[in-house]
């Protein structure tokens, strides 16, 4: 169960635990982005917006198509559109079939909640987190880890790889999708622990706050 503050309910822990993705801000997302944001000045809050609708509208037809559902291509954008085509061309080549889709995982420290979870034509079992930022920025490999550790601990299956796929958002690029498979599981596991301390550590009273109500109920 997710809360507005980002915060999921662990049934093992009987606590509030912070999201992946707000871990996660605990790392800057880099020298680009945050230049990229500056030279936009105040432009930046329409462009974000635009954003959040073009990521809101890809990833919504994305989950349509993992359930099975039959989806209307003609209702997108020109890019969008695109985009969402690259995947099914993706998927028709690799998806042997979906297991999961947006599937809340839940540990005693974290949660979240993981796009899909397939089993490939190579008989591996991927996750896949989707994306619609500027770049593939290097705190993905660290959610894509902490999602497969999160979903081996919750069922005790095996999940073999991980993939972040990146659509792009400018008309003015031909890249439509990019993907990269996250080769490095435990590694970047390591690491998403280490950011997950270090947010702990840095706002403990957030997590304090978010499960007072908790402790007073108990």
């Amino acid at each position: 169960m997710r809360t507005q503050d980002h915060f999921y309910y662990s049934k093992a822990s009987k606590l509030y635990v912070p999201s992946v993705t707000k871990i996660l801000d605990i790392i800057a997302k880099g020298e680009f982005f945050n230049a990229w944001l500056k030279k936009q000045g105040a432009n930046a809050d329409k462009l974000l917006t635009e954003a959040g609708d073009f990521g809101t509208n890809v990833h919504n037809m994305l989950e349509a198509i993992g359930r099975g559902i039959t989806i209307n291509l003609d209702c997108l954008k020109p890019k969008e559109r695109r985009c969402v085509e690259a995947f099914i061309a993706w998927k028709d080549a690799k998806v042997a079939r979906f297991i999961e889709t947006e599937h809340e995982v839940c540990t005693p420290t974290y949660g979240g909640t993981m796009d899909a979870l397939v089993e490939l034509k190579d008989g591996r079992v991927a996750l896949l987190d989707y994306k619609t930022s500027k770049y593939i920025y290097d705190t993905y490999d660290l959610q894509v880890a902490s999602y497969v550790k999160a979903y081996e601990l919750n069922t005790g299956k095996k999940v073999d790889t991980g993939f972040i796929l990146r659509f792009e958002k400018q008309d003015d690029n031909k890249i439509d999708m990019e993907e990269k498979e996250v080769l490095n599981i435990s590694e970047s596991f390591e690491l998403f622990e280490c950011a997950r301390r270090l947010w702990v550590w840095k706002h403990k009273d957030k997590l304090d706050k978010a499960n007072s109500l908790t402790k007073k109920e108990n």
